[in-house]
């Protein structure tokens, strides 16, 4: 899955996503993550406990989506569409996508 970060007009940061589950990817990084790196670092420090075996799993519910993190993986929910299927991703694919985002909207 390859991501693309960008800022808008506006100086927004903003996200896109190419290949299948994408859409759902880019989107929590935006409305979920925002430009807030704390958010970011606190859901990297849980993926890390997770796989130090440290915590067994997290439920993150932000603004449009639920995170759910677990030794097996991680799932999106799309809160606002009441047809969304889970998109599922492994702890290794999160990981790489939200640290990424975390640098580059701490970048400024």
């Amino acid at each position: 899955m390859q991501l693309e970060f960008y800022r808008d007009g506006a100086g927004d940061p903003r996200a896109r996503c190419k290949g299948p589950g994408g859409k759902d990817l880019a989107g929590f990084l935006e409305s979920d993550l925002q430009g807030s790196g704390k958010q970011g670092r606190a859901i990297l420090r849980a993926i890390d406990s997770i796989e130090a075996g440290k915590l067994a799993g997290r439920e993150i519910t932000g603004n449009s989506y639920t995170l759910t993190l677990s030794p097996s993986g991680a799932s999106l929910v799309n809160e606002n569409d009441e047809n969304a299927k889970p998109r599922h991703l492994s702890l290794t694919e999160l990981r790489a996508a939200v640290a990424d985002w975390t640098a580059f909207v701490e970048e400024g």
